[in-house]
């Protein structure tokens, strides 16, 4: 069926280039191919889990390795871009992202099927001349992507669902390498240079009923200053979601269905000195969560911010890049194992738990997509019933530096510190663990990339309880290549 589908699309192509080929001033075919190696384990933080216990005959007992994955992945893209007049553009992409050897036609993305990854048409000069409307399926990305960017967090089309991890499927699996994170959208560009003013709409889960729908609704401001090669960015983004699930840790998980983020924000980018770029950012979210089943709804309060610094050591060996870097997202406050239910209330009703939005930033290559109990937010769920995703209430410190030995050699690593802004439970360590990532990356030309790469977290004081059966403090690990070719 995919290859049909190909064959289709590229009768078709031809047929347009037949008949109207007058009409077409330009056209750009360009893509890329990427594939990955991947090994992993224990990102729930486990070793081995099950019945750590003898049964009554005296026998071993059943203990597993549950979530160890080792797999490879592909994925293709295809652009095609058109120009039909000088205020005109069409721009689409296919793309095809599987596990090697999943041959079957299943449900999902991750088959041997062919969509269309994006698919929209740019209108320049629109009305008048400052406006561009860019319409249909498309890449956002609004700064360094820490309130809207590629949503791999938030977009449950980027799973490979044919993965599977101690016999069972695992969903989450490898998402963190998905290619499929476009949004449809429209944007309303105005180029007031040196100010850039957007407006933004976008679909993010139609129902096809009159409620349960989730959009995103946006403006942003740039303003480029001549020194330092500055940019000033306020913005503003809403994320309506009546089809959320937000799970709250006050003692019984309770679910809220309705979700209203607002979300006021400003970044501020520039190079005060020569080699060195700084960009940094804050942000503040308010709105509500609400149940229908508790008829109950509480005032989100939440803080988000991030700095990143880094110096380019130019006129030294092996041209150093050296940065450190904050990231910070408050939490929800904890409560004891004694609080009652009302209690537990009272001390939640300003919901400040940070929600990640569609964020497309991520420091690490563990941490960062480690999940909890509390709010959808992460991929893989540590064995800790109490914690909380890393898509909020965390502290991530982290420096890193970069060298060429050779021309076209790049050695990078990172060592990062996360600590909870609040322990999820009353009476633990706020000290979650520390991580190690590194990249070797070997430009075999300007068009073709291979890279190693791994990463390790190591369980802080937290997650160390002597009850083996509710937590876990194993380290976690990834290793893995990568060969990447753009044409």
């Amino acid at each position: 069926m995919g290859s049909r589908i190909l064959v289709g699309l590229l009768a078709f192509a031809v047929a347009l280039v037949g008949t109207a080929y007058a009409e077409v001033q330009n056209v750009k075919v360009s893509g890329d191919i990427n594939m990955k190696w991947i090994s992993q384990d224990n990102f729930d933080l486990k070793n081995k889990q099950g019945n750590l216990n003898p049964n009554q005959s005296g026998a071993a007992p059943v203990v597993t390795n549950d979530d160890g994955a080792n797999f490879l992945l592909s994925s293709v893209r295809v652009k095609v871009d058109a120009d039909l007049s000088d205020n005109v553009s069409t721009h689409v992409r296919l793309l095809n992202q599987r596990v090697w050897d999943a041959e079957a036609h299943a449900a999902g993305r991750d088959t041997n099927s062919i969509n269309i990854d994006t698919a929209y048409v740019v209108l320049k000069e629109f009305l008048y001349s400052p406006l561009t409307l860019m319409i249909g399926r498309q890449d956002l990305s609004y700064g360094t992507g820490f309130i809207v960017g590629p949503g791999l967090l938030a977009d449950p089309n980027g799973t490979f669902s044919t993965l599977s991890t101690g016999g069972s499927p695992h969903g989450s699996i490898g998402q963190q390498y998905s290619d499929y994170n476009t949004y449809d959208a429209v944007r309303a560009i105005f180029d007031f240079a040196p100010i850039t003013v957007e407006a933004l709409y976008a679909k993010i889960n139609e129902t096809g009923v009159t409620s349960n729908d989730q959009d995103l609704w946006g403006a942003v401001f740039n303003y480029k200053v001549g020194r330092w090669d500055a940019e000033v960015e306020p913005y503003f983004f809403a994320k309506l979601d009546e089809g959320a699930s937000v799970v709250v840790s006050d003692q019984t998980y309770r679910t809220f269905t309705s979700n209203y983020v607002y979300t006021p924000g400003l970044r501020l980018a520039g190079s005060p000195i020569e080699n060195l770029r700084i960009n940094a950012e804050g942000a503040h979210q308010f709105g509500k969560v609400k149940s229908t089943v508790n008829v109950e709804e509480r005032t989100r309060n939440a803080w988000a911010a991030t700095v990143d610094a880094r110096y380019t050591w130019a006129h030294v060996p092996w041209t150093p890049v050296t940065g450190l870097g904050w990231v910070f997202f408050t939490g929800q406050k904890p409560v004891s194992s004694g609080t009652s239910l009302t209690e537990a209330q009272a001390l939640g009703r300003s919901f400040t738990a940070w929600d990640l939005m569609y964020r497309g930033s991520f420091t690490t290559f563990i941490q960062d997509f480690l999940g909890g109990n509390d709010q959808a937010g992460g991929l893989y769920t540590t064995f800790d019933t109490n914690d909380t995703s890393a898509a909020t209430n965390r502290h991530l410190i982290y420096g890193d530096a970069s060298v060429k030995p050779l021309q076209d050699v790049t050695l990078w690593g990172r060592f990062t510190h996360a600590q909870f802004a609040r322990a999820p439970r009353t009476g633990r360590s706020t000290y979650a663990g520390d991580e190690i990532d590194f990249k070797a990356m070997y430009d075999y030309t300007e068009d073709v990339q291979l890279t190693l790469f791994g990463g390790w977290f190591f369980p802080g004081r937290y997650y160390k309880q002597a009850d083996p059966n509710v937590a876990g403090h194993d380290t976690a690990w990834t290793v893995g290549t990568a060969a990447a070719v753009k044409f």
